[in-house]
């Protein structure tokens, strides 16, 4: 009988963590994916090291900045090492996605908690309706990879970005 032998020991409320999952394992998770597509683009470079600092920094220490330094070396990477049709491309932008998603996710959690599976499960619906548009696009650049330079979408999604952060930024000190 578990904590036979223990005065009181039976009678303490142990909660039931069916069904839920440690934030500690959404942060490795996150981390993890960031550093994988961080060595996708940085292909054996020591700068590498960068990379993966601050997305284990911003799966660890929630903090939008952290969050947008870590998106903006990927992106930034993909575009400077990666060449215009490379294969890589819907992968990218499906992990990049999902990098996001966490992290926005894990920026209003606490540093040390439980995030149930249902959460995680519209989460990832979420994730997957929004893929259901990324991917064509993703291979339709993919065909039109000779067409043109992606420096303008880059720099366009770029500045989209950054306007989200500080709108988001904004927000908070209101």
């Amino acid at each position: 009988m578990p904590g036979a032998g223990r005065p009181g020991a039976a009678d303490r409320a142990v909660p039931d963590r069916g069904g839920l999952v440690p934030l500690a394992v959404v942060r490795g998770a996150t981390a993890l994916l960031a550093v994988l597509l961080g060595a996708v683009v940085w292909d054996g470079s020591a700068w590498i090291a960068v990379p993966v600092l601050v997305a284990v920094g911003a799966a660890v220490l929630p903090s939008i900045g952290f969050a947008f330094v870590s998106l903006m070396l990927l992106v930034v990477a993909y575009a400077v090492n990666l060449p215009a049709g490379s294969p890589w491309l819907p992968v990218f932008v499906a992990g990049l996605h999902a990098v996001f998603v966490l992290y926005l996710l894990l920026a209003h959690l606490p540093l040390r908690g439980w995030i149930s599976v249902g959460a995680l499960r519209g989460l990832a619906r979420a994730f997957l309706r929004i893929q259901l548009v990324a991917q064509p696009v993703a291979l339709l650049a993919l065909l039109l990879g000779d067409a043109g330079s992606s420096l303008p979408v880059v720099v366009g999604g770029v500045a989209g970005f950054c306007c989200w952060v500080l709108w988001l930024v904004g927000r908070g000190r209101a």
